[in-house]
């Protein structure tokens, strides 16, 4: 995958330990990074300290990157092997279990002063999607995460998770059937 000229002059200036344009990719990328913890984890706050860790040591490594793909997909996969030591650092802990319910959105939402009822079962819808996703296995999560959230192509996911195209297409298939079943479940219980 080509760099950005912008993208790539950026990762040159950051290599040659310029901190100003790291703080460019900083404000860049931060957001996303935080959302793609956020949405595998379920706690702002572990979210958080993700981020900081993927930034962290992005800024120690980015003299390695040699722009196989892109820097957010790189950030994203360091986020995710953050994010996947976290979650076995749970279980080590016992404390693995759904991912606690959070007042958060999945989606933003200019709607204020928009019509109370709509804005009730949007958040309703909101929680019980959260609900739904949390619910499911991480692995299945965060290929949700990356392809219907952050909107990452088939290629860029690959390589975030270090498989094929087609192992990517056919869990992300899995990863929705299993999201399909457990909302229709859920939403039919109410």
């Amino acid at each position: 995958m080509l760099l950005q000229t912008d993208e790539r002059e950026l990762i040159r200036r950051c290599q040659l330990g310029d901190r100003e344009a790291f703080g460019v990719l900083f404000d860049r990328y931060e957001r996303p990074v935080y959302r793609y913890a956020y949405h595998i984890l379920g706690d702002p706050d572990e979210a958080d300290d993700i981020k900081q860790d993927t930034f962290v040591k992005a800024y120690r490594t980015l003299p390695g990157f040699r722009g196989e793909c892109s820097l957010l997909t790189w950030l994203l996969k360091i986020a995710g092997n953050l994010c996947r030591d976290k979650i076995k650092s749970r279980a080590r802990r016992s404390e693995v279990g759904l991912v606690p319910e959070i007042e958060a959105t999945l989606f933003d939402s200019g709607s204020y002063g928009a019509d109370p009822a709509i804005e009730v079962e949007r958040r309703e819808m909101t929680t019980t999607v959260h609900r739904v996703l949390s619910g499911l296995p991480q692995p299945q999560r965060e290929l949700i995460v990356l392809r219907d959230l952050q909107g990452l192509s088939y290629q860029e996911i690959a390589q975030v998770l270090n498989c094929s195209v087609a192992s990517v297409k056919l869990r992300l298939f899995r990863a929705r059937r299993g999201f399909k079943d457990r909302f229709v479940s859920l939403t039919n219980t109410r």
